[in-house]
This record gives C-alpha cells, sequence and structure tokens, in this order.
C-alpha cells in the first residue's frame, strides 16, 4: 500500500518505494527532486525561488536555504541506505513563481541553482530543470514517475 507524504514550504522528506511525495505549497519555491533508482529511494525538498541577480544574491539568504535544502536531502536519502554516487536530481520550477519567457532574472536564478548542484558535485538529470506552470510535482518513489498535477 502507498503511503502518501505532501511536502509543504521549506520541508525537505525522503522515503521508500512504498512512498509518493507530492509538493503542497502556495509560495514561490524550487523544488528539488531526488531520486537513487536502484535502491528505489527518493526525496523532495523545497527551497525558496532565489530572487534578484546571481552577482548580488550568491550569499544572500535565499541561496543559502537552497544550498540546505539540497545538503539535507542527500543526508535524508542516505540515512535510508542511498549512495550519494547514486543520487540524481532534478528541478522543478514554475510552481508558484510569477516569470515571463525569457525573464533575466528568472534564467539567472535557475543557472545560478544549477551552479550550485555542479560545485556540490551532485549528478543532474540530463534536462536538468522543467518549468510545470502553476502545478504541483509528485515524485512515485517506486517507479521514479514524476507527474504534475
Amino acid at each position: 500500500m502507498k503511503r502518501f507524504v505532501e511536502v509543504h514550504t521549506g520541508e525537505i522528506m525522503a522515503g521508500g518505494s512504498d512512498t509518493v511525495l507530492r509538493s503542497n505549497t502556495n509560495n514561490a519555491c524550487l523544488v528539488f527532486i531526488a531520486y537513487d533508482s536502484g535502491k528505489k529511494i527518493g526525496g523532495l525538498a523545497h527551497s525558496m525561488f532565489l530572487q534578484g541577480e546571481l552577482r548580488r544574491k550568491w550569499h544572500a539568504k535565499d541561496l543559502y536555504k537552497a544550498e540546505k535544502a539540497i545538503d539535507e536531502l542527500i543526508e535524508d536519502m542516505m540515512m535510508l541506505g542511498s549512495t550519494r554516487e547514486d543520487i540524481e536530481i532534478y528541478m522543478v520550477t514554475g510552481e508558484n513563481v510569477p516569470h515571463k519567457e525569457h525573464d533575466p532574472d528568472y534564467d539567472s536564478n535557475l543557472s545560478a541553482a544549477i551552479e550550485l548542484l555542479k560545485q556540490k558535485n551532485v549528478r543532474l538529470h540530463e534536462k536538468p530543470s522543467v518549468d510545470v506552470g502553476r502545478a504541483h510535482v509528485a515524485l512515485d518513489v517506486e517507479t521514479g514517475a514524476i507527474s504534475y498535477i
């Protein structure tokens, strides 16, 4: 039987194959989805969406929140038996993040988050981010399926 877990703003959750993790936020968030396909361990973390230009915000509180969310997500998955090398991360954006197509601040913020993941030597999904508009995201840990609802 599946266990459905709502992950709210600022929360980080990890689970095994019996778990479906679903984001549930009404705030502007960047959602990190992490998955270990071999061990069927997954995680979902919310971080505040980075605002402003990267050069002004690199050490800002919001970026720290993204860094902390990534670290805690990986640690939680490792406590369930995953290894850092087996975790792949994918970002979901747009969830309540108002922006226009080709918005320079928005694009800069995504680039900053991807750069942060690279600095941490985290394996990125082949397409590291997707904009889902106002939809929420869910991860079925058993199958690795990501859905937008």
